[in-house]
């Protein structure tokens, strides 16, 4: 990593906006057809653990079984077992329905070529015969990375309210190196842990994707005064990627390296109006080529409407959790695809992040140099633990830029988020928080633990009914006891019972202040 000291420039292009948007028009020596076909890449992996042959996965993929697959080889093989899972739930077939596990350590290696590569990895934690779903856990490693440690995979798909995920990773291989993975079962109380995984894609990325380019100044650090460099040493976790205002993408609608968009719906939090979905031809730029994202990024978007006065009092924001103790590539795209905008200023607006300013003019026609004319912008967030491990709300507002716009509005078509590795070379976040009151048994043993399970239902229903009637009991004392002393002492008591609650320990006696008065004397 490297860091470089900002300069004023940055400012300067703001404030020669129309100077710069000239420049471009004029420099702009070849035609957006140029770089609008999609990326080959070099290496295309994609591996069905636990399977053998060639199959095709719902979406036209292809994949191959990693038993007897010659694109790359397992260490120990004899310690690992391909298994079929136990299905539970709508799931896609490939390559979620077969596994690779162990409870020892084991490592794939793939040949390929050199440069930087896309890592996903395809987890089903469901039943597999012998295997308990829990009992999962356990560390992924990539030469000095440490891409997952301690990893419940159940968990992560509990909280997600998934029955399966893909986690993705980008990772550089030098020349002559193989690309090794490594799964180790965390050790445990119980010495019954393993480590699994259905699917594994290695795909290639071009150099500049996500990575500084030889001799750029690198991205602003947010709340520094400095540039970074994001170099090819560096591996990168993908958080989130978002087409804002669209639906989900399948990665075969990807530009070329099977990447999967989602919608914003669960992130955006309001402030906007319908989401927007422009019938424009994306023009692709060099500095903006195909790869970048697909057209349909650019095609959607969500804005705040034609009501300025309501535009000036909100924002469009964004909420995503991310790990504490990391720092973050934030990636912004925009498109101006308004047929109406076409100049420099007709719509302008601030951007924060993490309730920092980081651009207080922000314009689609500066930043792509026209109509239709895809752009992104890129920024590094750091989150520091603030004392304590856990999530940590990062926030994307837009907020409209008043007396400098002809359209006082904010707009934004896409978002990536990545997590960069700490000093220690670590990726791995904490697991999420265990559900408190969740019983699994697994499908095969339902009969076998059935009775066992009708018993502990039993008892925790005695043991709530008998202090139920304890609470109760004391209640009806209590009303008792107050009645006898109110009738000696020569005045009535007023019994009111909440009905906010159906539980008998939630009843409640309400009494007024003279009523407590008299009662105790004080």
């Amino acid at each position: 990593m490297k860091y470089r000291r900002q300069h004023k420039s940055l400012f300067c292009i703001s404030i020669l906006s129309p100077f710069y948007f000239l420049l471009l028009q004029c420099f702009s020596t070849v035609t957006a057809s140029n770089y609008a076909a999609t990326y080959n890449p070099t290496d295309n992996i994609a591996l069905d653990c636990g399977s053998s042959g060639n199959s095709t996965a719902s979406d036209g993929r292809a994949w191959t079984g990693d038993i007897g697959s010659i694109l790359s080889t397992l260490q120990p093989l004899d310690t690992t077992i391909a298994a079929r899972a136990i299905r539970q739930g709508p799931v896609e077939g490939i390559p979620y329905l077969t596994a690779r596990m162990s409870s020892s350590q084991f490592t794939y290696a793939f040949l390929v070529s050199a440069g930087l590569k896309f890592v996903r990895l395809y987890f089903y934690p469901s039943w597999y015969p012998g295997f308990d779903r829990s009992k999962a856990l356990f560390s992924v490693k990539s030469g000095p990375f440490t891409l997952l440690s301690n990893f419940r995979a159940d968990l992560v798909a509990d909280s997600l309210g998934l029955e399966y995920f893909v986690r993705e990773f980008c990772i550089n291989v030098e020349e002559n190196q193989l690309l090794n993975l490594t799964f180790s079962p965390s050790p445990s109380s119980s010495n019954d842990s393993y480590a699994f995984v259905n699917g594994i894609e290695i795909v290639s990325m071009p150099h500049n994707l996500y990575y500084t380019p030889a001799g750029a100044d690198g991205i602003p650090f947010i709340g520094q005064t400095y540039f970074y460099e994001i170099e090819n040493i560096t591996a990168l976790e993908t958080l989130y990627r978002l087409d804002v205002g669209g639906h989900s993408i399948s990665p075969t609608g990807d530009s070329g390296m099977f990447r999967f968009w989602s919608d914003d719906n669960q992130f955006f939090m309001g402030g906007g109006v319908i989401p927007d979905k422009a019938n424009s031809t994306i023009k692709y730029t060099k500095e903006t080529p195909a790869y970048i994202a697909p057209a349909e990024v650019y095609q959607t978007s969500r804005s705040m409407g034609p009501n300025k006065t309501w535009n000036m009092r909100n924002n469009l924001t964004w909420v995503l959790p991310v790990d504490l103790g990391f720092r973050y590539l934030v990636r912004l795209h925009l498109c101006e695809t308004n047929p109406a905008i076409t100049q420099v200023s007709d719509r302008q607006f601030i951007i924060y992040i993490d309730g920092e300013m980081v651009d207080e003019a922000a314009d689609a026609i500066i930043w792509s140099g026209g109509n239709s004319m895809p752009a992104y912008r890129d920024y590094l967030a750091l989150i520091g633990f603030e004392g304590t491990q856990g999530k940590y709300n990062l926030s994307i507002d837009l907020h409209t830029r008043a007396g400098f716009s002809a359209y006082v509005d904010a707009v934004l078509n896409g978002i990536e988020i990545f997590k960069l590795n700490s000093t220690t070379g670590s990726l791995a976040g904490p697991n999420p928080e265990p559900p408190k009151t969740i019983f699994l048994t697994e499908p095969s043993q339902l009969t076998i633990k059935g009775s066992s399970n009708k018993k502990i239902t039993f008892i925790a229903v005695g043991v709530i009914v008998t202090v139920g009637l304890v609470l109760l009991s004391l209640r009806l004392y209590t009303m008792f006891r107050l009645q006898r002393e109110s009738k000696d002492h020569g005045y009535k008591l007023k019994f009111t019972e909440t009905k906010a609650s159906l539980l008998p320990w939630e009843v409640c006696l309400q009494f007024s202040k003279a009523e407590t008065k008299e009662v105790t004397h004080v």
